[in-house]
Parts: structure tokens; C-alpha cells; sequence
């Protein structure tokens, strides 16, 4: 850490660490030193000179942006030479500017040219030239427009996109005055530009300014603006709603807090639209006679009350269940998962984390003690090695990737493990490309290299693993078939990348894992999961900062339903349902019986359906969920929905969940509540309320609360959702420390266990989290797919996530800069496949399989490997989930997403 050293700014002592850049520090003192280039995220240009001051010793003037403060510097940062150059300076920037503006967006350049008393061309030195240069206005991006004649070549934009996101998409193109901006190689529409809007945000003159909303923003007229967490994925991004004329009009990231420090991706920065969709739904809807028509609050709540409490009374609490929701707050949530355990008193509660991560959950409960990340994401930039398998982490979560990219250029070494090529290959020291379902086999073969070689770290094996060196002895035995040469032949990874990732994994300084759904949705998720930990355990690559394996989340609030007992074993907190010591606690906080509280362990997801289908369970509440696009072997869920005797679905839009539902509830976005989100790694976050539900839409956990009272189980009547989340942090241990009071002043990482705890960034540097303190490994032998290819069905098909979509695509398809980068299905061939096949790119397609079949079009890519398919499944019109199948991993329950077995025929 830099020691704190004296300079002086204009006759005043001021204290600042050494080394520190002068400008910023002037201006955290008070010092209102002008400047356009300069910005506290990037590195310093010195390119528009205002920020010059003068320093004792030195010659002349001299920009503050690229000094670093010394010990005993003397500046001047206002006089009356260095004011009249700045005036001179902001003139001559004026005469290459448009100054026309039309305040929709923030200009410091217009701000300066009042400052210096220059609005009025009369009081200007230079005549206009900007006219003369016959820039053209480039506006064929989806969400931003790019001005020249605007532009005053600052470097901003450019280092923004470089150093900030990590893209390298803009340069400039000329030279001199006649230079300007381009993305790529000319045209915006046509570059690599994926709409982040970094450079729209650190833009100070207008140049580029986003689209979305240019016709109606009025800056003046904005009426508030609201500090609220992303609602995509699961990085849990802070950004500021300007809201005008009660409609959310922009979304900027905020910057100084973690965990994105002002990044955003285009999801981010303009998914807002669906929240004002016509589509949203306003009124109850109770189907009569085969039809949707619109009802009271009363008649629908009192129908629901009737008919579920008809269900309990003849066929008992296990005829029932309900979905949580990843996308509500943990407010929604928990009440939900009260409202399940208490009010109709079973434990079949579950919600889409089942169909994504339990495979990583079930793994990391067993093995270290926890299912949550063990890292913070900004140690993803200072990380030695980072070791990526099954995360397309650049689509999937932009803004970790941000700090990965950022890693890479300072020589972090990274290890892609993914049969599909993904952006980060582009980064990757090391790529492996095994074949679809040889994970176990491949990890394996690494856990073998690095017994082989000696990179054992014998002594954290003795001191934190459970058995010691007699449990390594066991997997060693375990792993030592899985030599290079054999693990080759079953996951056609060379062996000498296997050699060449063992060593830089197990030899760095540091290690970190991010491990996504590629290896948890599988058969044997679980077991993929346990072979990467034992991979970290025997290397001793957790324990320590910027050590340890990290799932990220691919909703925003993944990681808090489950934290708030969204489970069917689980209570808040990870507390198991049938423990009777946990089971009366819980009941004493909740006010209710022992009794009442269930010690069965319910269904999840999956088996909730199959139980339907065969009659056992009758009715469903389903909360913000859409499993008729989420769930495996979808014909199988339709017919479940179509046997049960009651369905609700609580929801903003009609889904294709909710034909299905008897009766409809309209609820609120997470613009229109006040809550909390817990990001992916651990950190709980503010919610607030920007905008009001429309119509009659109301928030999900007064709905929750109102029908537990139509139930007869009322619940106490909270006043806000601060009392919801101080009962939450009662029962849940992790949380017990966590208020609104301190989140007000940040957000705070999980385990916090007291008021006056700072919260936990990295966990297990003291121990694990299991009943001794310590590791488990669990070798594991690697067994081939149930899933075969043959000569019926000879290809092997994966399906993921598309940048620009979001889960079942519900409110990323109602925003229109989203849907024009992306608004087609597609399948992912390789070009031999297709050479052979006689598929040409475009082609519509049948893609059939022994459960179900869609329709699609072709994309020639050599980013599958021959045999292997790929396509995203957000798309309503190819659903490909008709595809899979719910087969079970028999630990986790988790359904093998990635793996179907298909044929392709002309459609």
C-alpha cells in the first residue's frame, strides 16, 4: 500500500497516497481543475489540455492528468495565466464542435463553455470550422448515433471500450482534424460492437449519444433518478433509472461501487423497455369455459383460496406446490416459500436454480460446505490463472468478463474448458474442447498430470482435507488410468493441452474456478462438479485470496431464492427441513405450530411435473416462472399442466406458462418494488422502487401475504419490505448481521453473522463449512452418457445463452434494441457437417429427437466440432426443450440440458 505523502494546491496542505494521479486528487480536495479527456477509470491522455497547472520545478504548464503526486509538490492550480489559457483552450475545442444541444444528454464540454463565458459566439476567438470538415452523422447501430462533427478527440470512447470492457471495437480513422471515430472498420452497425454503451456513458460532449428514448428524454424534465440492482444476470450490476413522466427513460451504470464500478452491458444499459410493454398484464384473469376474462382482486383471490384449499383438505399438503422465482427480490421469495411451508404445509417448493446450478450446489454442500462462489468478481482481473469450464462467461455474464479481460491484459493465464468455441477462446492460454459429456474423464486426466508431476500440495491435503493423505491415496489410485493418452481417446483433447493446463492450474501463484452450466446440466452434473473440487483441493488452490471455485449466476437473484429457503430440503440459510432443533427455531420466528412445519423433504422442479403426471400432485402456485419454455422434455410438462386439477401463475406477461393457468396474476417488475438481490458472489444489494405497477399489477409478496390471509394463515402485517428482510435475517444465519440501515451505506457479502461485521469476500481462508472444519474429496469414476448418437439420431446437441437474450426471453423480447442484434432460433452446424448433410447457411430445418421436434434455420460455424449441434433456447417458436429429456442426476435432480441426442431433416 502507497504511504501518504504532503503536497500543496494552491496555498493548502493536502494529504494523498504517493503516486497518485494529481488531477484526481485535486479534485476529491475541492480543486475544480477542468478537463474533457481525463476520466478516474481510464488510464491518463493529456489530450485536450485543460486540466494544466503549474508545479514548482517544473517548466511551463503541465497537464495534471499525467503527473503523480510526490512528496513536498507545490501546484497552482488556478491563476490568472492558467485560466485564460483554459478559456483559450475551451474556444479553440468549441470551433471543431457542434454546440447545438437538445438536452438529452450530458455535455461538460457545453458546461465549460458557460464557465468560461463563451456561449455567445460574439465572445469567441475562433470561428467555427466544424462545418467545413463535412462529417457525417453514423447511425446504424440499434442503440447509439456518433456524431464527427461533436467529437473533440478525446480518447475516451476509445480507451473506454479498450480499457473498460475490454472490446478494442474503436479507433480513429484520418489523421489531424480531419480524423474521427469508427467501430471496426467503418460503419458502427456492421463492427463487433455489441451495445454495451461504454463510450456513450464516458462520452463529455454528446458525440455519442444512445438512441432508445432520444425523441422524449428531456433532462430538465426528468423527475427522479433511482440507485437499483440490474434485473438479468447474475453479476448484480448497479444502475440509475431516470425516470420522466412516470416511464423509465435510461439506465446509467453507477460508478465508484462494486461490483461493476459503472459497467453495463447492452441488457443492461437498455433492457429497461419491457417495463412499460402494452403486453404487461393489468388485471386478474379466472379462464371461464376455455377463456381468459378479466376479474376482481376478490374473486380471484377468494377463487384461489377456495380451490387450493379444497386440494389440501382431500388429497393432503403434498398435493400441492409451487415455483419460486429467481427473477423476485428475496423479500418475494421468502414470503413465498413461507407461504408454501406454512400454508398449504408441504416442502414442494423449488424454482429454476434446480434446472441450472443444483448440480454446483449439491457438489460444493458436500464437498467444502457451501454452494455459493468463494470469491469476489474483482479478484477475476487479479487472479494468476483462471480456469473456465462450461461458462460462456462473456455472453452469459459481461461485466465478470470485463475484469477478465482485463486480467488477460496483464498476463493472467487462462484455461477454457468448452466443446463450443466462445468469445473468451480469444483470451485463453490454453483451450480444451472435449467432447459433449467427457468432462469427468478430462478432469480426471488433469487430477492425474498433476499427481504425475509432483504439483501436490501435500501440506494443505494434511491440514484441510478430511482423511488426509489416505483420502488423496484414493482418488490417486482412482485417477491413475486417466493418463494423457487414454483421456484423449474418450474427449479427443490432445494430450499434451491436458499436460500444459495441469501445469499452469496446479503451479500459479493463485488459481480461481468458474464453473457454469455446461458441466452442472448433466446426468452427472454432480460428479462433474466433485472432480473439478477435488482438482482444487489436492493443489490447495482455495483457502486463499483469489482461490477457489465460483458458479455465476445466470439470473439476478439465482443465488438469494435459494439463500431464502427456496428449497425443497432447505430452509433459509441452507438449514436442513428435517432436523427438529432447525424445524422449531424456524416455527418460533414464523409463529406457528412445530407441527405444522413438514420434516419430509419435498420434489423439485422436475419431479414436481412427473408427479403431476401421474396424479399425485394437484394444484401449483407458480411465481415469475415460465417452465414451459425452462423445463426439460417439455411435451411431458404440458401434459402435467393439462392433468392437474389448479394452476396459478403470478406473472408480468401472459407466458407460454400461462395458457395453462386457471387463473392469472398480475404482478410487478423489479422496477416497481423495494427489495433485495444477492449477486453471484454473496453480496446482497438494494432494490428500490423507480415506477409504479400499471393498472391494477400488484407487488409479488403483497399478493403472497394477502393470500395466506384468504387461507386462513395470515401472516404479520409488514409494513415495508425493510420488516420482511429483518424477519429473513432472523432466520436465516447467513444474513443475521445484514438491515437496510447498512445497505443503504453498501452492499455487504454473506456470511455476515452480526451487526458489526464487515461481511466476507472470500471464504474458507480459516476452514470449510462442513460438520469438521474441513474438505471432502469424492473420486469419481467417469461413466459415458445414457444419451447416444446412432444412425437414427446422429448428432449430439447443446443449447446455452445468447448475449442479447435472457432466460425464456419474456422481457428481452419486448426491447427493441435487443431483439433487432438477435430476434431469430438458429442451429449451429459445423461446415463439414453440413457439406456432408447438404445443408447450406439459411436453411429452414427440422431438428427431431425421441422426445419431441422444432423447426429452425441453419448457421454454418466451426465454433462446433463435427457431430456436435448447438442452439440458444430463449426462442418461444423453436422450443428446445421439446428436445431434451428429464432424465435425473441422482444427487442433484438436475436435467442433462446438453446433451440430446438428434437428427436433421429439410423442413
Amino acid at each position: 500500500m502507497a504511504k501518504n505523502v504532503f503536497i500543496t494546491i494552491d496555498g493548502r496542505q493536502v494529504i494523498a497516497p504517493e503516486g497518485s494521479n494529481l488531477l484526481k486528487v485535486a479534485r476529491e480536495n475541492g480543486f475544480d481543475i477542468p478537463g474533457l479527456c481525463y476520466h478516474k477509470k481510464l488510464t491518463p491522455t493529456g489530450a485536450c489540455r485543460l486540466c494544466l497547472v503549474k508545479v514548482e520545478g517544473m517548466r511551463g504548464l503541465v497537464a495534471s492528468c499525467a503527473l503523480r503526486v510526490e512528496e513536498g509538490m507545490k501546484v497552482t492550480a488556478f491563476d490568472q495565466e492558467i485560466e485564460d489559457t483554459r478559456k483559450f483552450l475551451v474556444d479553440y475545442l468549441l470551433s471543431e464542435h457542434d454546440d447545438s444541444y437538445d438536452n438529452t444528454y450530458s455535455d461538460e464540454l457545453r458546461e465549460l463553455m458557460f464557465r468560461y463565458n463563451l456561449n455567445q459566439k460574439s465572445k469567441r476567438y475562433f470561428k467555427p470550422i466544424w462545418p467545413e470538415l463535412g462529417f457525417k452523422k453514423d447511425e446504424t447501430s440499434p442503440v447509439l448515433t456518433y456524431d464527427p462533427n461533436k467529437c473533440i478527440k478525446c480518447f475516451r470512447c476509445i480507451k473506454a471500450c479498450d480499457e473498460v470492457q475490454g472490446k478494442n471495437v474503436l479507433s480513429f480513422d484520418d489523421r489531424g482534424i480531419t480524423s474521427y471515430i469508427i467501430a471496426g472498420t467503418g460503419i458502427w452497425g456492421e463492427s463487433e460492437c455489441d451495445g454495451c454503451g461504454e463510450c456513450i456513458q464516458l462520452c463529455p460532449t454528446g458525440a455519442i449519444v444512445e438512441k432508445p428514448n432520444r425523441n422524449f428524454i428531456k433532462l430538465d424534465k426528468v423527475e427522479r433518478k433511482v440507485i437499483t440492482t440490474c434485473p438479468y444476470c447474475g453479476v448484480g450490476c448497479q444502475i440509475e433509472l431516470l425516470v420522466q413522466d412516470g416511464r423509465i427513460v435510461r439506465s446509467n451504470g453507477v460508478e465508484g461501487v462494486l461490483p461493476n464500478d459503472g459497467r453495463l452491458c447492452v441488457k443492461g444499459r437498455f433492457g429497461y423497455e419491457f417495463v412499460h410493454s402494452p403486453d404487461r398484464l393489468t388485471k386478474p384473469l379466472i379462464k371461464r369455459n376455455g377463456k381468459f376474462e378479466e376479474a376482481t382482486w376478490d374473486e380471484a383471490l377468494t377463487l384461489i383460496a377456495q380451490k387450493f384449499g379444497k386440494i389440501k383438505q382431500e388429497h393432503g399438503p403434498d398435493a400441492l406446490a409451487g415455483y419460486a422465482s429467481a427473477k423476485c427480490t428475496n423479500e418475494d421469495n421468502y414470503l413465498f416459500q413461507k407461504f408454501i411451508r406454512t400454508v398449504f404445509g408441504t416442502n414442494n417448493i423449488d424454482y429454476c436454480a434446480r434446472l441450472c446450478h443444483a448440480s454446483t450446489v449439491t457438489a460444493m454442500l458436500k464437498a467444502i460446505g457451501d454452494g455459493a462462489g468463494s470469491n469476489s468478481i474483482q479478484d477475476f482481473e487479479t487472479v494468476d490463472c483462471l480456469f473456465v469450464t462450461g461458462n460462456n462467461i462473456i455472453d452469459t455474464h459481461p461485466i465478470t468478463a470485463t475484469y477478465v479481460k482485463r486480467g488477460a491484459a496483464k498476463g493472467q493465464k487462462i484455461i477454457v474448458v468448452d466443446p463450443k468455441w466462445t468469445p473468451l477462446v480469444r483470451y485463453a492460454t490454453v483451450w480444451l474442447q472435449p467432447k459433449l459429456g467427457t468432462d469427468v474423464a478430462l478432469l480426471n486426466g488433469l487430477v492425474h498430470v498433476i499427481i504425475k508431476n509432483g504439483w501436490v500440495n501435500s501440506a494443505f491435503i494434511e491440514e484441510r482435507v478430511e482423511g488426509g493423505m489416505d483420502a488423496f491415496d484414493e482418488l490417486k489410485q482412482l485417477t491413475q488410468k486417466y493418463n494423457p493418452k487414454y483421456v484423449e481417446e474418450i474427449t479427443s483433447v490432445p494430450a499434451e493441452k491436458i499436460e500444459q493446463a495441469a501445469k499452469i492450474y496446479a503451479t500459479a501463484s493463485t488459481s480461481m474456478i468458474a464453473t457454469g452450466m455446461g458441466m452442472s446440466q448433466q446426468v452427472t452434473g454432480t460428479h462433474n462438479v466433485f472432480s473439478l473440487i477435488n482438482m482444487m483441493l489436492i493443489t490447495g488452490q482455495v483457502g486463499r485470496e483469489r482461490c477457489g471455485i465460483n458458479p455465476p449466476r445466470g439470473q439476478n437473484n439465482v443465488q438469494g431464492a435459494t439463500d431464502v429457503g427456496c428449497s425443497p430440503s432447505n430452509y433459509p440459510g441452507y438449514i436442513s427441513v428435517t432436523d427438529d432443533e432447525n424445524r422449531r427455531k424456524v416455527a418460533k420466528i414464523w409463529g406457528v405450530p412445530f407441527e405444522l412445519l413438514s420434516s419430509k423433504p419435498g420434489l423439485t422442479t422436475v419431479e414436481i411435473m412427473q408427479a403431476a403426471y401421474e396424479g399425485k400432485v394437484k394444484g401449483i402456485y407458480i411465481m415469475g416462472e415460465n417452465p414451459m419454455i425452462s423445463d426439460p422434455n417439455l411435451n411431458h410438462t404440458q401434459q402435467a399442466l393439462e392433468r392437474m386439477d389448479f394452476v396459478v401463475v403470478q406473472d408480468i406477461f401472459h407466458t407460454e406458462t400461462t395458457r395453462f393457468a386457471d387463473v392469472i396474476l398480475p404482478a410487478s417488475t423489479w422496477a416497481e418494488k423495494n427489495g433485495t438481490f444477492v449477486n453471484s458472489d454473496r453480496r446482497v444489494l438494494r432494490v428500490r422502487k423507480a415506477v409504479d405497477c400499471p393498472g391494477e399489477a400488484r407487488e409479488d409478496w403483497r399478493i403472497v401475504h394477502e393470500l395466506a390471509k384468504r387461507m386462513g394463515n395470515p401472516m404479520p402485517e409488514y409494513s415495508s419490505e425493510s420488516e420482511i428482510f429483518d424477519e429473513l435475517a432472523q432466520v436465516t444465519p447467513i444474513m443475521h448481521g445484514i438491515s437496510y440501515d447498512r445497505l443503504e451505506k453498501g452492499s455487504i457479502q454473506w456470511p455476515c453473522p452480526h451487526k458489526d461485521h464487515p461481511g466476507t469476500p472470500t471464504l474458507y481462508l480459516e476452514g470449510f463449512n462442513t460438520q469438521s472444519g474441513k474438505g471432502k474429496l469424492f473420486p469419481v469414476e467417469y461413466v459415458s452418457q445414457t444419451e447416444k448418437v446412432d444412425a437414427t439420431y446422429p448428432f449430439m446437441l447443446n443449447s446455452g445463452r445468447l448475449l442479447y437474450h435472457y432466460h425464456t426471453a419474456t422481457m428481452t423480447r419486448r426491447t427493441k434494441v435487443l431483439r433487432e442484434y438477435v430476434d431469430k432460433a438458429h442451429v449451429l452446424i459445423h461446415p463439414n457437417d453440413a457439406l456432408k448433410h447438404g445443408y447450406s447457411e439459411g436453411d429452414r430445418v427440422k431438428l427431431i429427437s425421441r422426445r419431441g421436434e422444432l423447426k429452425t434455420i441453419v448457421k454454418l460455424s466451426s465454433e462446433v466440432l463435427e457431430g456436435e449441434l448447438f442452439m440458444p433456447w430463449h426462442f418461444t417458436e423453436a422450443q428446445v426443450n421439446r428436445l431434451t429429456r428429464d432424465e435425473l442426476d441422482p444427487f442433484s435432480r438436475i436435467a442433462p440440458y446438453k446433451l440430446s441426442a438428434v437428427r436433421l431433416e429439410k423442413a
